[in-house]
């Protein structure tokens, strides 16, 4: 039993690669430092936009005011006339008004005319 056992190490080590032939392995070092790298590009390409975009949308929704004529993400278009801070309540039609959650709003259009983000990026061009 033990000469098998002694044979299969002997075998194990003779198909190890050696230092002077190819295969050789990398320093955990490197790995680690390409492991970071990928961490980094990950971050600066996804993370970092979408974290802006969802506060650009936060901020859409916190700041709808009465007046302002909106869309939802299933095509309902209508005015704001109240609002909570979960939903709103939206004039569709003479007469038909629909509340709405604050979630289902998709694109807001200021009562003077622009849409938010008009209004942040052209201020000063204009002038």
């Amino acid at each position: 039993m033990f000469n098998y056992i002694s044979f299969l190490a002997s075998q194990a080590y003779a198909m190890a690669p050696s230092g002077g032939e190819g295969g050789q392995q990398g320093s955990p070092m490197m790995t680690f430092i390409m492991m970071g790298g990928f961490i980094l590009i990950l971050y600066i390409f996804l993370l970092r936009p979408q974290k802006k975009q969802q506060q650009e949308r936060q901020k859409m929704l916190d700041s709808i005011q009465k007046g302002d004529r909106i869309q939802t993400s299933g095509g309902l278009m209508g005015t704001v006339t109240a609002s909570d801070p979960r939903e709103l309540t939206v004039r569709i039609a003479p007469e038909v008004r629909v509340k709405i959650a604050r979630t289902a709003i998709v694109a807001v259009q200021r009562s003077g005319g622009e849409t938010p983000a008009n209004s942040n990026k052209d201020s000063g061009e204009n002038s």
